[in-house]
C-alpha cells in the first residue's frame, strides 16, 4: 500500500500487472456502461473508493476509456425533419460532413437499425454494397433467435461480402441462436419461362415466403449507372439495361426498377426472383440507406414507390433532395 492507502502500481510478480489492468476495465465498464456508483463498485469488487476514483481516472489517462463531447446537431435534426416531410417518412436519419464515405453513414445507420431490432424479430435483407458495410457495422449479440430472409435473389459475379446469402449468413452468425432462410436463385433471369421454373421450385417459394411476413427489412437504392452494382455484377445485360432506360427507370430496390414518379418499371418484373412491390410495401419499417448525390434521382424515386418508412443519407445528398423535392402539398 502506498501513504494513501492505494493499492501500489508496481507488480509484485510478473502477472500483477496483468491484474491490475483486469481491474481498471472491470472499474470503468461497471462506471461507464453499467452507470453504477463509485460506491457501489468499490463495495462489489472489495475496493477502497479513492482506489475506483484512481483507477477511472487511469481508464481515461492511458486511452482505455474515450469520452466525446458532441454539441447538439441542429442542421443534423433540420435536415432529417424536413426530409420526413417532405417524402412522408416515419423518420429521416442525415449524416453531417463532407465527402463522407459509404461506410462513415453505414455505420450511423447500424446504430440506428441495432436499436430497432428485438430477438426473435422476422428480418427481410436485400443485398448490395451499401447494405454489406451497414450490415457489417451493426453491433454484435444485441438481440438472438432472429428468423432472417433474403427479399431478393442475387448469385451473380457481384464482388465478394455484397450477396444477400452471404449477408444472412453473416447476421446470424452475429445474432445466435438465428434461423436463415436462403433464397438460392439468381437476381434476374433470361426469361419468363426460367423464372417460372425457378419459382416452381419448394425451396424457392418456402425461401420468398418467409421473407413476405417480415417485420423489418433492409435495403439499399441503386442506380443503372456504369459503376452500378447489378451492372458490374452482371446482373443486367446491356440490352436489358438499354430497355429499361429507354422506358424511363432511374433506379432499382431489391431488384426491382422504378421510374422518377416512383412506378415501377415492368419490364424485367416477370424475369426477377424477389418479392413484389406490395409486399415490400406491408413490411412495417422498411430501412433504405443509400449515400452520395449521384444517386440523388434514384432516391428521390425510390422514396415516392411509398416502400421506404426510414432513410439513412449523408447530408450533401439530403440537401439537394430538398432542392429537388416537389412542392409540398
Amino acid at each position: 500500500m502506498d501513504p494513501k492507502g492505494l493499492p501500489d502500481r508496481r507488480p509484485s510478480h510478473p502477472g500483477a500487472a496483468g491484474s491490475v489492468i483486469d481491474q481498471v476495465v472491470e472499474v470503468a465498464s461497471q462506471f461507464y456502461v453499467l452507470r453504477r456508483t463509485q460506491v457501489d463498485i468499490a463495495h462489489s469488487m472489495g475496493l477502497d473508493p479513492s482506489t475506483v476514483s484512481r483507477y477511472l481516472r487511469r481508464a481515461r489517462d492511458e486511452g482505455i476509456v474515450r469520452i466525446e463531447i458532441r454539441p447538439p446537431m441542429d442542421e443534423q435534426a433540420g435536415l432529417g425533419l424536413a426530409l420526413a416531410d417532405r417524402y412522408g417518412l416515419a423518420r429521416a436519419i442525415v449524416v453531417l460532413g463532407e465527402d463522407l464515405s459509404v461506410e462513415d453513414v453505414a455505420s450511423v445507420a447500424a446504430d440506428h437499425i441495432g436499436g430497432l431490432l428485438q430477438s426473435g424479430m422476422r428480418l427481410g435483407v436485400s443485398w448490395g454494397q451499401t447494405l454489406s458495410a451497414v450490415v457489417h457495422s451493426l453491433p454484435p449479440g444485441i438481440v438472438s433467435d432472429l428468423d432472417i430472409a433474403q427479399t431478393a435473389g442475387g448469385l451473380g459475379n457481384t464482388t465478394p461480402g455484397v450477396q444477400g446469402s452471404e449477408l444472412v449468413r453473416y447476421l446470424a452468425e452475429l445474432y445466435p441462436p438465428s434461423h436463415v432462410h436462403y433464397l438460392h436463385a439468381p437476381a434476374i433471369v433470361d426469361s419468363v419461362d426460367i423464372q417460372q421454373a425457378i419459382l416452381s421450385d419448394s425451396s424457392v417459394q418456402a425461401a420468398l415466403a418467409a421473407a413476405v411476413p417480415s417485420e423489418l427489412a433492409l435495403i439499399g437504392i441503386g442506380t443503372l449507372g456504369d459503376d452500378a452494382t447489378l451492372v458490374r455484377g452482371g446482373h443486367l445485360s446491356a440490352e436489358d439495361r438499354m430497355l429499361l432506360l429507354e422506358h424511363g427507370a432511374v433506379g432499382t430496390m431489391n431488384t426491382r426498377f422504378f421510374d422518377d414518379e416512383g412506378r415501377p418499371v415492368a419490364d424485367l418484373e416477370e424475369r426477377t426472383i424477389a418479392i413484389n412491390w406490395e409486399e415490400l410495401r406491408r413490411v412495417p419499417t422498411v430501412v433504405a440507406v443509400a449515400v452520395g448525390t449521384a444517386k440523388c434521382r434514384a432516391i428521390r424515386g425510390a422514396l415516392k414507390t411509398g416502400c421506404i418508412d426510414i432513410l439513412v443519407t449523408d447530408a450533401p445528398t439530403a440537401r439537394l433532395l430538398l432542392e429537388t423535392a416537389p412542392a409540398a402539398a
